[in-house]
């Protein structure tokens, strides 16, 4: 049993992928701002809060065309949808670079964290209609597929969000956050992923 587990894990660790380049670069973009502004004795306010809100517009663009996609296929029409959420989002933007509080812009994402991490919580209520939905066995089917979800998994990544970010505005300076932000996020990547490797069947288990 030791010996299956530890070649589970081994197998498990080797095969978490490597982060996407797409998905660095708008903490590439953030740390590069925040170094550029504070060279040109920018305030640190004020540096921090521009560098934030840019990474934070880099990142919802680039995912737009993916989001209409997604509804696109689900029904014809559907990317009208997302006017709405985009508009919130730049409003939501310019509300912060008007503001230029670095506290309520640590909010924010606080605030998309908890937003998101509800909307798992609901989701593992209804797992079963939503797996039902998403992945639905025929009657017929002979085989047996184990169906895992990853409502608890992302619920999980959503709280050590919250729980970061609230530990560094409640201990530390907005130099420190700008820098320990970047290496969280690439220690969730391989902690998400060993959660969702760990929660697929195993090949011995599918056998």
């Amino acid at each position: 049993m030791i010996k299956r587990l530890s070649t589970r894990l081994w197998h498990v660790t080797t095969s978490i992928p490597p982060i996407r380049p797409e998905n660095v670069l708008p903490i590439v973009i953030m740390m590069i701002l925040w170094v550029v502004l504070r060279q040109l004795a920018i305030s640190e306010d004020n540096a921090f809060v521009v560098s934030v809100v840019v990474a934070e517009a880099y990142a919802i663009w680039r995912n737009l065309p993916n989001a209409a996609y997604s509804l696109k296929k689900v029904e014809s029409g559907k990317p009208g949808m997302l006017r709405w959420p985009v508009a919130l989002l730049i409003v939501l933007a310019a509300l912060q670079l008007w503001l230029n509080n670095p506290l309520f812009t640590q909010r924010v994402l606080t605030g998309f964290s908890v937003f998101f991490l509800l909307i798992m919580v609901f989701g593992i209520r209804r797992e079963k209609d939503l797996l039902d939905r998403v992945a639905p066995i025929a009657e017929n089917d002979s085989v047996t597929v184990e169906r895992v979800s990853l409502l608890r998994i992302n619920a999980l990544a959503a709280a050590m969000v919250v729980g970061v970010n609230e530990l560094l505005i409640a201990f530390e300076t907005l130099s420190v956050w700008i820098t320990v932000m970047p290496v969280f996020v690439l220690v969730l990547h391989a902690f998400y992923w060993f959660m969702v490797l760990m929660a697929l069947p195993s090949e011995e288990s599918a056998v």
